[in-house]
């Protein structure tokens, strides 16, 4: 009996000590893995809040009907400064800060978009965050992801200083009272995406990462994709910089020092979500399924269309993914995720002599 009594002690201790650690560690990222590409990501933490302006007036509805339930929030404008920037790091950090207003400390998610603005489909999302219970980081990608009139060997660094945009945010989050910095999760769709498949294995503060749409290799995404943005910028620079597709992707291999692909294994797949649309054009089947293997074959919902009805139709229609997601992960509710249209999420192995090896005609 004793020994039954100390071997439970033993486990509860192993189970809940961790809980009690400033920052939560997920379960299979390798904080010892410091190779020369990772430090590619490296920043400095230091920074200052340069704007915190509320920007709402908490009200109540008229002619309420019981027993909807309103939830009041407040909306500050947070601006962040770094004290040390690197030479291609932004001056500043912006974002919306969603707060429920009572004083719970709360989890956080972060919303990345794909856009510099804020759409109303990241608000509509956020909204829904603050009604289960978590409070809300919107943010502004502090430099345009593409620009025709950015060099392609200025890419990188441009995605680095979003990064390092993104990691600042979570240090800021680990200072105020009201958000539980040990429960912090990240959401992104296609662009937004792949930079939440890069802070995947290279932020450990991060707990659940809501992946839709994106993939790895990033180098080759951006050779291929038939996005309405990418394509024209592809071409305006090939045409620029005397370039043909080859010695695009070339170039590109050169300047992007570390991948997603390179991250993946770092992580646990219970940590990530993923959707997956096998009739993508922006970013191909291809890069969505080798990002999905990367990580272990996470959880994931497969779309038939093409990607921005994937985009739409996640957040429209199968938004309970990522909210059972966030709660599972952040709130400790177990509502169970349902699983693909098409029962187990996996993608049937093809025979040897086709070139393809996965099935994606369901």
């Amino acid at each position: 009996m004793k020994n039954c009594t100390y071997l439970l002690i033993s486990l509860m201790t192993i189970l809940f000590f961790p809980c009690q650690a400033k920052e939560r560690f997920p379960s299979r990222i390798n904080l010892s893995l410091k190779t020369k590409r990772l430090s590619s990501l490296d920043y400095h933490r230091g920074f200052k809040v340069s704007k915190f302006k509320k920007i709402n007036k908490v009200r109540s509805r008229l002619f309420q009907k019981k027993p909807f339930k309103i939830v009041r929030y407040n909306t500050f404008e947070v601006e962040l400064t770094p004290t040390h920037p690197s030479k291609e790091e932004a001056p500043l950090q912006k974002f919306l800060y969603l707060k429920r207003d009572d004083n719970v400390k709360r989890p956080l998610v972060i919303l990345i978009p794909s856009i510099m603005e804020v759409t109303v489909l990241e608000k509509l999302v956020a909204r829904g965050l603050i009604r289960r219970g978590f409070n809300v980081f919107l943010l502004y990608l502090n430099k345009m992801p593409i620009d025709n009139n950015r060099e392609t060997s200025e890419l990188f660094k441009t995605a680095k200083s979003i990064l390092t945009g993104i990691r600042r945010t979570i240090d800021f989050a680990e200072t105020r009272p009201n958000i539980d910095a040990t429960k912090i999760g990240t959401w992104g769709n296609s662009f937004g995406g792949i930079l939440n498949a890069f802070l995947a294995g290279s932020e450990p503060r991060i707990g659940a990462l809501y992946i839709s749409v994106a993939g790895g290799n990033f180098a080759d995404i951006l050779t291929t994709s038939q996005s309405t943005i990418a394509a024209p910028y592809r071409e305006h620079r090939m045409e620029k910089e005397k370039l043909d597709l080859k010695n695009f992707k070339k170039k590109l291999k050169r300047i992007i020092t570390i991948d997603p692909l390179d991250l993946a294994h770092n992580r646990s797949r219970e940590d990530v979500y993923m959707n997956i649309d096998v009739k993508d054009t922006v970013v191909s089947a291809k890069h969505q399924v080798s990002l999905w293997e990367a990580f272990g074959r996470p959880r994931c919902r497969i779309f038939l269309r093409e990607h921005f009805y994937a985009v739409i139709a996640a957040n429209a229609y199968y938004n309970q993914d990522y909210f059972s997601f966030f709660e599972e992960k952040l709130l400790n509710k177990h509502r169970g995720l349902k699983k693909a249209p098409f029962g187990e999420c996996h993608f049937k192995k093809k025979g040897k002599k086709t070139k393809s090896p996965y099935d994606f005609s369901f």
